[in-house]
């Protein structure tokens, strides 16, 4: 996963922010964030932290929504009995992308009682996820009941639906494991003079269209969901810290042959064609590009169950027997070879001497 994104990312994010230059100055400051991000330019390769940058997001929602819970155990029991952990569990059963966004909107539908939602709809070759956004305005941006982790609801005013687009845009890519490229994004909203808004979608924003939404080629809804459990919970208790781990600028096929890969070996792993096809690349091709990144299809995989296989044994919740299943294999005994030959020790002396 990448561990950071061009820092324009967030310069483009910071200018949303509802405050002049000398209190964004003062705000980074507190927040230990270099004052870099306020410079007009910056050199082409400047990179931040996702880390920093999901620190950047969350205090930008807290301005435009003072009802964020503000002590980490309040997040905490928050993010356990929440709307939204209940619509991401649901979407993190289903069988692709498609079948996920379609139980989101239910949820939406079902739960949320303002009428706000998204709806998928087609659009030739490409699909338009449209949004429903109350007819707030500019209007009540502070107003406490406008958003909750505990609610389904979108955030405000032009830059909350911004913000809201933005992360679902990045939510949808989380759950397959890949950067949803945009073909184009649009607001009802005027834009504002002086506010950039190209580097949040990847793509220019247009305003003053007919419906808010955004569009991407069809392909994506057939990518099947990745993630886990285990993965639902990281990415929860350090929002939205992981949604920007997948990026679209991360170099090397490998990299990216690992995010469709995933975190739940449950589900059936997808075969070399399978990720050939969503990388747009021929079998050979991808076996060339990861020979000369020093490395294979299989020994990804075997990263992959590797680094699963660890976290789930640091937690110290499953036994062998349990972890096998987890990891994907038919009996305990096949996982401690496999374990053995990843790390060089069975999974009880690793946990002896690592955890």
């Amino acid at each position: 996963m990448a561990d950071s994104i061009p820092l324009r990312y967030a310069q483009s994010l910071l200018r949303l922010a509802p405050m002049s230059e000398q209190e964004l100055r003062q705000e980074l400051m507190e927040l230990k964030l270099p004052l870099v991000l306020l410079q007009s330019h910056s050199a082409a390769d400047a990179r931040i932290p996702v880390e920093d940058y999901g620190r950047l997001f969350i205090h930008i929602v807290r301005k435009l929504q003072q009802s964020l819970p503000s002590r980490s155990a309040d997040i905490e029991s928050t993010l356990l009995f929440s709307a939204y952990r209940m619509m991401f569990q649901a979407m993190l059963h289903a069988s692709t992308l498609q079948q996920a966004m379609q139980r989101a909107s239910v949820y939406f539908q079902r739960l949320q009682a303002h009428g706000e939602t998204f709806h998928l709809e087609d659009e030739g070759d490409l699909v338009r996820c449209r949004f429903d956004f109350s007819n707030d305005g500019d209007a009540d941006l502070q107003s406490p009941e406008n958003f909750s982790m505990e609610q389904l609801n979108w955030l405000p005013g032009l830059t909350g639906h911004i913000l809201s687009m933005a992360m679902w845009h990045r939510v949808c890519g989380w759950f397959i494991g890949t950067f949803i490229e945009l073909e184009r994004v649009q607001l009802k909203q005027p834009g504002k003079q002086g506010k950039d808004y190209s580097q949040v979608f990847g793509v220019p924003a247009h305003f003053g269209a007919d419906y808010d939404a955004f569009y991407f080629r069809r392909r994506y809804l057939q990518f099947p969901i990745v993630q886990s459990e285990a993965s639902l919970n990281t990415m929860l208790a350090t929002y939205p810290a992981e949604l920007f781990r997948i990026d679209p600028d991360s170099h090397g096929v490998g990299n990216k042959v690992k995010h469709l890969i995933g975190s739940d070996f449950q589900r059936p792993l997808p075969s070399l064609q399978d990720v050939a096809d969503r990388l747009h690349m021929t079998t050979p091709t991808l076996h060339r590009r990861l020979r000369e990144e020093g490395t294979s299809f299989q020994q990804l995989k075997d990263q992959c169950r590797k680094n699963a296989a660890i976290s789930y044994l640091s937690s110290g919740e499953y036994t062998t027997q349990q972890l096998s299943e987890l990891m994907g294999f038919s009996d305990s005994s096949t996982f401690h070879r496999a374990f053995k030959k990843w790390t060089g020790l069975t999974p009880q002396d690793y946990k002896q001497k690592h955890c």
